[in-house]
């Protein structure tokens, strides 16, 4: 095969390769990784728990948002969160939620959940 013949073929390979390439453009967005909300029995929100989200990356401190109930686990993380909850008044709780990441691989599907916190005995 002559060289021009070669090149021509690894030209059009390059093309054609080129057609299916798709660049992902991921934007800046940090999605949270947990939304997790407090209730107690009643269903009234609960706040100022401890939440204490621990993960391959190291355990993360959930935020309490604006007091109403609802924590925040970390930003962009994936994988296995194995999150523990201790609030005055209730026994401790702990749950486990998987955490994926979009198609894409751009940003985590946040995981929303609910967690009811059972009033201690006295």
């Amino acid at each position: 095969m002559s060289f021009a013949r070669l090149a021509a073929s690894f030209a059009l390979l390059a093309t054609f390769t080129a057609c299916f390439e798709k660049e992902v453009g991921c934007d800046d967005y940090a999605a949270a990784s947990v939304q997790l909300t407090l209730v107690d029995e009643a269903g009234a929100p609960v706040s100022g728990a401890s939440v204490i989200a621990a993960t391959d990356d190291g355990d993360i401190e959930c935020e309490d948002w604006d007091n109403t109930g609802l924590y925040i686990c970390g930003y962009e993380v994936s994988g296995l969160f194995v999150i523990t909850i201790e609030a005055e008044g209730f026994d401790p709780l702990e749950l486990e939620l998987e955490v994926g990441e979009t198609e894409d691989g751009c940003h985590v599907e946040t995981v929303q959940a609910t967690g009811v916190l059972i009033a201690a005995a006295a």
